[in-house]
């Protein structure tokens, strides 16, 4: 009986992680999906640090979680709610000069969609 407990329990569990993780995917899916298309107008309403998109070569990004990160510091909040691609390619806060390889492989992790 003990046996059978133990096996029901841990099918249980198995079917409980794995359920609530297929979920919690898709409802990440949704949420993305009904967040778009992106617009310079949606782009435009995430604005501040604690909420902070932008675009980049007609790319959106949510650096939100970012900014403290930026090696810049708080400069990259200018780009916020905007077409940052200037911003990115020039830095004309800081040195003149585009980002780095590094710099433009790690935007890529904040990727969440293309601008329409």
């Amino acid at each position: 009986m003990k046996k059978e407990i133990i096996a029901f329990f841990s099918i249980f569990c198995f079917i409980f992680i794995f359920g609530c993780t297929n979920n919690a995917e898709e409802d990440i899916e949704d949420i993305l999906l009904k967040e778009g298309p992106y617009t310079l107008d949606s782009v435009a309403a995430h604005n501040t640090s604690e909420d902070c998109w932008m675009i980049i070569r007609n790319k959106v990004y949510d650096f939100t979680d970012f900014i403290a990160q930026h090696p810049g510091g708080q400069t990259i909040i200018q780009g916020c709610g905007t077409d940052a691609t200037r911003l990115f390619e020039t830095r004309p806060m800081g040195s003149g000069t585009p980002h780095s390889s590094r710099a433009r492989a790690l935007k890529d992790s904040y990727y969440i969609g293309e601008l329409e």
